[in-house]
């Protein structure tokens, strides 16, 4: 039992205040102060989410006022962190942190599986440090500045500064408390007017998460949320169809890429991503950063996001419901036509997806049209009486093309009705052959060893100009595509000779070019002036984690030249 314990400051993380019991203790072996505060050793010093909190509690001085929910809910980052979990899983964490290991409650929380690179170091606000000093005596770890996403300080609004403190490195039974020595501002941090106003929504929104206790909701609480205001907006319909590519683009001009960039929540232009998963009805939780980023970009206070649902008036119901029937009805019309369930889908502006859904809910049973690679419900296409027709439509087209360009082949009669010839290959293939006239040309004899000659300044051309800018891959298939003759190059290397050796000398295993792609990637990252971390190397080089294990010794040898001495594998293992 300890004999005294600091009364937490105002946003003070639980870390800094058992690192401020720590200077105080008079323990000359670090290990000692976990014997103290926790009643073992098998502990370490987590900042976001710390746990063995029940076992503080028992060791604290008696009468103690605090309990193991009240440092949980106003000196960790559980409230941010677990804003947009179920009540279920959020009673798990809170349990784990009481009694249970610390990864637990990462892996439970989201942490691990939304691959998001969490704060490498502590983080400060100049203002903040001062004012500490001045008010209580000493400086020490705020809360709402460790939050990954936050670079600026709500309260004074100007940008964090990271200290030379890491947060998961080195000895991790060691708090260490704020200080002067460890929080020096060395160059000024100055961000444009634009990307400074964005970030201040973001540490208001995330210091109203801290400070307020919402109570856990449902994920089809936020979806409903979402929706409302989607559709409000014109970025959904009543049937729930999503204009993805419309909102996406919005999406990036309202925050740009480069704020997308610096909070982990990049906008894919192809299908799927965060964005995508978070608007349609599914279970997947994602990081609360990436929840405020959509509410304040559909204008929902982030109060009202928990306390409010937000809905449809009565004449916007009344709407719903009118145009449910509308739809339905119309669904109903268009299978009777004979439709395929893609055309219809067309017609509507909606999934196949929820096509076949409704169809099962309605009920109807009609006879399906062949869609160009859809499924008959009831009998197979060749079997239908319009696959009989059609066999003979197209039999006809193809002899009559025959009789209308005698003097070619089968093989450049194709080229201009490849629609004609594709669909008799697939269901008239027996046929399509005994009909398919094939002319004997007469072959051009080729000087290979000129061709030889003359391919090689082109070859190394290309090389060169594959080895400047991002890494591409140098392989047979990438320098014939470039070259224009990729259907040919590989297959006739025997012939090139001059061409053969040198290319054979240039082109790289999938290794070599991971390793050439990790060393760009460090070149570019220095470039920019960005951190070196596991994450924005694997970003920027594009060479995943689990790629990066095989390469392990050639990566720190690479960093090592750079001057920078960094041992990778634990940190390779942590982001797989």
């Amino acid at each position: 039992m300890v004999n005294f314990f600091p009364t937490p400051y105002p946003d003070e993380l639980l870390y800094s205040t058992l690192a401020r019991y720590c200077m105080r203790s008079g323990n000359i072996r670090e290990i000692h102060n976990f014997e103290d505060l926790f009643g073992t050793r098998n502990c370490i010093a987590a900042m976001e989410l710390p746990t063995q909190l029940d076992a503080l509690i028992r060791n604290m001085p008696v009468n103690t006022k605090y309990t193991a929910e009240y440092f949980i809910y106003k000196h960790t980052l559980f409230p941010f962190l677990a804003a947009f979990i179920p009540q279920k899983r959020a009673d798990k964490i809170i349990e784990t942190m009481r009694n249970g290991e610390g990864a637990v409650s990462y892996i439970r929380i989201g942490l691990i599986s939304n691959s998001i690179t969490l704060n490498k170091y502590f983080r400060f606000c100049p203002e903040c440090f001062k004012e500490d000093i001045e008010t209580f005596g000493e400086p020490y770890w705020h809360r709402s500045h460790q939050i990954t996403g936050v670079f600026v300080c709500p309260k004074h609004k100007i940008p964090l500064y990271k200290s030379t403190e890491l947060i998961r490195a080195g000895n991790r039974q060691r708090f260490i408390s704020a200080s002067k020595e460890n929080c020096k501002v060395e160059k000024e941090i100055n961000y444009p007017d634009d990307l400074m106003k964005k970030m201040l929504w973001m540490a208001e929104d995330a210091e109203i998460l801290l400070n307020n206790q919402f109570g856990f909701k449902e994920p089809e609480w936020f979806s409903n949320q979402f929706r409302v205001k989607l559709v409000e907006k014109g970025y959904a319909r009543m049937n729930n169809y999503i204009h993805q590519k419309k909102l996406k683009q919005d999406f990036v001009d309202f925050y740009c890429h480069e704020y997308l960039q610096l909070v982990q929540s990049t906008v894919l232009n192809n299908i799927g991503g965060w964005l995508s998963d978070m608007v349609r009805n599914n279970n997947r939780t994602t990081y609360t950063v990436r929840y405020l980023l959509l509410a304040r970009f559909l204008d929902i206070p982030v109060a009202d996001l928990f306390n409010i649902k937000l809905g449809f008036n009565d004449e916007d119901e009344n709407n719903i419901d009118t145009y449910q029937e509308l739809w339905d009805q119309r669904l109903i019309e268009l299978a009777q036509s004979g439709l395929s369930i893609r055309e219809i889908a067309d017609v509507l502006k909606s999934s196949t997806k929820t096509i076949r859904k409704s169809i099962d809910r309605l009920g109807i049973e009609p006879f399906w049209k062949f869609n160009g690679g859809g499924k008959y419900l009831h009998k197979k296409y060749t079997d239908t009486e319009e696959f009989k027709i059609k066999r003979e439509e197209f039999r006809r087209k193809w002899l009559q093309l025959h009789v209308q360009y005698a003097n070619i082949s089968s093989n450049q009669i194709r080229r201009k009705n490849d629609g004609l010839y594709t669909w008799l290959k697939r269901y008239d293939s027996k046929w399509l052959e005994q009909n398919y006239r094939r002319i004997k040309t007469t072959v051009n004899t080729v000087d290979w060893a000129k061709r030889d000659a003359e391919l090689l300044p082109l070859v190394k051309v290309v090389i060169a100009k594959m080895k400047e800018g991002k890494p591409e891959r140098i392989t047979w298939t990438t320098i014939g595509s470039k070259l224009g003759i990729s259907g040919w190059l590989s297959k006739k290397k025997d012939k090139l000779p001059l061409v053969k050796a040198y290319i054979d000398s240039e082109v790289e295993s999938l290794e070599e070019f991971q390793i050439r792609k990790i060393k760009w990637g460090i070149e570019e990252l220095e470039r920019q002036g960005k951190e070196i971390t596991i994450w924005n190397l694997a970003e920027t080089a594009g060479v995943k984690p689990r790629y990066m294990e095989h390469i392990i010794e050639n990566i720190e040898n690479l960093l090592l030249e750079k001057g920078y001495c960094v041992n990778i594998y634990k940190n390779l293992r942590n982001a797989r």
